[in-house]
């Protein structure tokens, strides 16, 4: 008995090391990591993640500098840590109408590693956990009446004032925004039919509920009803080219299928 016991306990440890190491590979190697940042991402970021690589001065929108953990596309709540999921959502869909390209080229085990090295430029991610994400409620459906309340919030909040009335970017504020780092950001046109952080209605109540970290695009999380909310929403998309005109067409061919 005691000799099937000591050839199991070697058995045993060995197991739990490789699930170990599994566990310790989900997390990424920085070392490895390291090295992808270093072939794909400091010519913008900079080697010490301050967003001044050599590419930078060229560029309008300027890289994010992740020394402070501050990052806009995010689906926890304003002053959070993104959960990884969140940079991963990025890294795999770059951000609209700015120089972050997507890196879908990248395997699964590549984006791990330079996550974790990523996260290496700010000491918030050793002494800080994210919040949880926010809890969307499901999308009670584009209609002209919610697209028309919508417009009413969208002057209450006074998003005209830098997104314009039109919201093309050209409120009387355009000009003056600047980002967390003194950079001039221009706000974003909600007419070119891209939405920067994602096309989906989620996408746009994410927005609204947890900012843009870095920008002047504030969270509403405290003042906004979630009905607002997606009556906001619902205006925003219909100021994209087209959009109205397909729900209208969507509509029309659901009717038909029900006569």
């Amino acid at each position: 008995m005691f000799y099937r016991v000591a050839r199991l306990i070697p058995a045993l440890a060995g197991v739990f090391m490789v699930m170990g190491s599994a566990t310790a590979a989900d997390a990424g190697d920085v070392a490895t990591g390291k090295l992808v940042y270093e072939r794909y991402c400091m010519s913008c970021h900079g080697e010490e993640g301050n967003g001044q690589g050599e590419a930078a001065e060229y560029m309008s929108i300027k890289p994010r500098d992740y020394r402070q953990g501050t990052y806009k596309w995010r689906s926890t709540p304003s002053g959070s840590l993104p959960l990884d999921s969140d940079l991963e959502h990025t890294l795999l869909n770059g951000l609209y109408a700015t120089y972050m390209p997507t890196w879908k080229v990248l395997d699964d085990r590549s984006r791990r590693d330079v996550l974790a090295y990523i996260k290496t430029f700010s000491s918030r991610f050793a002494t800080e956990k994210p919040q949880d994400a926010i809890v969307i409620p499901p999308d009670p459906g584009y209609s002209d009446a919610s697209v028309k309340r919508g417009g009413a919030v969208y002057q209450k909040y006074n998003c005209s004032q830098c997104h314009g009335a039109g919201g093309q970017g050209d409120g009387p504020s355009a000009h003056e925004l600047k980002d967390d780092w003194g950079n001039a950001l221009v706000p974003y046109d909600l007419t070119k039919g891209h939405v920067k952080c994602g096309d989906k209605s989620t996408d746009i109540y994410r927005v609204f509920m947890a900012g843009l970290s870095g920008t002047p695009m504030p969270t509403f999380a405290d003042s906004l009803s979630p009905a607002d909310a997606w009556d906001l929403v619902h205006f925003i998309q219909s100021l994209s080219p087209g959009y109205a005109k397909n729900f209208a067409g969507s509509v029309a061919s659901a009717a038909g299928e029900h006569q």
